[in-house]
Formats: structure tokens, C-alpha cells, sequence
């Protein structure tokens, strides 16, 4: 729920430039200046002096805006990931991780920027998760129970993104949210003590599974073609299987998130402008 609000944060932010400063919007489409003013006194407004007293050029915008509204990139992934499962923490939420199960996460990725302020991302995920109940308190039922799991997820997913409007200028940042559908194949590997608790049972489950990923990221863009990032998303599960088992009564599905630094390659020419 905090990532939706984040989301929604996120447009309303560009909503609110748009609806107090029409005349600024308006101006920057190649309309007349805001209130009568000259295109002279604008450029004149918007130089600053340096220290020594050097007069500076008008402030250039940010290397996202200098290159085409339309862009393409490759890029690969290498990060962690993290279960919230039932086996070792309380809870299966973010609260509830254990940073000792952190995992491997890497992948690939391609994102097609057909707007100032979207971008359409596909992306394969190869995660490792896992988790023990060893990791719970002294003297709790879970490390009583013993149980231990890992798994491996082979994830393929489509996300929409959407990226802060440019509001600082000079900075090769960009911040974004994403929200999209992912399908993941999974195939966990329970461990359980010999006996089994009287109340264990084997039961059946489906190796592939839907997700809803969501996250935020940055980007830092290098130089034309280079161009690094790093998000966290996580992933809302419909299965309460990731650990290999159910209990009776669960506290919901389980779930997993992933951190991600990015490296990418810009495909196109870029449009500079001078400054």
C-alpha cells in the first residue's frame, strides 16, 4: 500500500505544475511568453551569476530532456532478493524480512521511452530466495518447527513507467514509479524434520504463478549512451506456496521483493540542446 500511495504521489506532481503555471507550459511549447514578457527578459531571468562575477548561460535542461522523446534501451541487471514467507519471519511483509536470507538476483531488461514522462519496461528476472525458521526467536513455535526452504524464480514481467517531471534542472537524475503484471515459475525445495510435525501435510500447487510487480527507481545517465539505475519493486504473489507449504491458517500469500542496479545502453541518436 505505501508503493500505491508513492505511485500516486508521483502524478499529482505532475499534475500540479501544469495547473499552477499554465503560462510556463504554454510558453514552453513554442507559444508567446507568459504575460506579455519578451523572449529576451525570459533568457535574462533565467542566468545566474557564479562566484568571481562570470555570467552564465541559460540553464541547460536535464540529459533526459536533450535526447529524443523517443528512446530505446538494453540493459542488464545484477541485485539481491527477499522472501516474506511464513517460514522464519512473523509476518510475511517488509517489516518481517530477514536481511540474513538476502539472495541473489540478475537479470535483463528492455524500456521504450515513448514520452517526456513514460516508459514501457519488459523484463527477465533469475532470483534465488530462502529462508529457515531457525531465524525466528528462542522459544517461538517457528524455531521449534525447524523448517528451512529455498526456491528459484524465473520471472518475466511488463511494467509501465512513469518518470517525475523534470523540476530541477543541471541534474542527470531521474526518479520513477512502476506498476505492471508479471508471470514467474517457481519450484520450491521444502525442508522439514524427520518426523514431520503430526499436522504437516504434502500438498499440490502450481509451479507458475501471476505477480503484480510495483517499485521505484532512479536513473543516472552517464553520458549519450550509458545509463545506470538501481529500483526496488516488490511483488504481490496469489500463492501462499514460495516456501513449499501452507499453514491452516495463514496470514496471507506469500511474497518477494527485489533491489536492482541497473546498467544500460542507449539506442538512438540524441538531440542536444545548446546551452
Amino acid at each position: 500500500m505505501i508503493l500505491i500511495k508513492i505511485f500516486l504521489l508521483i502524478i499529482l506532481l505532475t499534475w500540479l505544475p501544469s495547473t499552477f503555471n499554465p503560462g510556463f507550459e504554454a510558453y514552453s511549447n513554442n507559444s508567446q511568453p507568459p504575460m506579455g514578457k519578451s523572449s529576451s527578459s525570459i533568457r535574462a531571468e533565467s542566468r545566474s551569476t557564479p562566484p568571481f562575477g562570470q555570467p552564465r548561460g541559460p540553464l541547460r535542461e536535464s540529459l533526459r530532456s536533450m535526447m529524443q522523446k523517443q528512446d530505446f534501451e538494453l540493459g542488464i541487471i545484477a541485485g539481491t532478493s527477499h522472501s516474506l514467507t511464513n517460514i522464519g519471519t512473523g509476518r510475511p511483509s517488509f517489516m518481517g524480512t530477514h536481511w540474513e536470507t538476502t539472495d541473489l538476483n540478475a537479470g535483463l531488461f528492455a524500456r521504450y521511452h515513448f514520452h517526456d514522462n513514460w516508459a514501457i519496461n519488459s523484463a527477465f528476472h533469475y532470483a534465488r530466495i530462502h529462508s529457515a525458521d531457525s531465524l525466528s526467536g528462542e522459544g517461538s513455535g517457528r524455531y521449534s518447527r525447524g523448517f528451512y526452504f529455498s526456491n528459484q524464480i524465473f520471472e518475466l514481467n511488463l511494467k509501465g513507467e512513469f518518470f517525475i517531471p523534470e523540476l530541477l534542472r543541471n541534474y542527470p537524475w531521474d526518479i520513477y514509479g512502476y506498476l505492471g503484471v508479471a508471470v514467474f515459475y517457481h519450484d520450491p525445495d521444502l525442508h522439514v524434520p524427520d518426523p514431520p510435525p503430526s499436522n504437516h501435510t504434502e500438498e499440490s500447487y502450481s509451479n507458475i504463478q501471476p505477480a503484480i510487480p510495483m517499485g521505484v527507481g532512479v536513473i543516472y545517465t552517464i553520458n549519450d549512451n550509458f545509463r545506470f539505475g538501481f529500483d526496488i519493486g516488490h511483488r504481490i504473489t496469489f500463492t501462499d506456496y514460495l516456501d513449499g507449504f501452507s499453514r491452516p491458517y495463514s496470514d496471507g500469500n506469500d511474497a518477494y521483493f527485489l533491489g536492482s542496479f541497473k546498467l544500460s545502453y542507449f539506442f538512438g541518436e540524441t538531440r542536444m540542446i545548446p546551452y
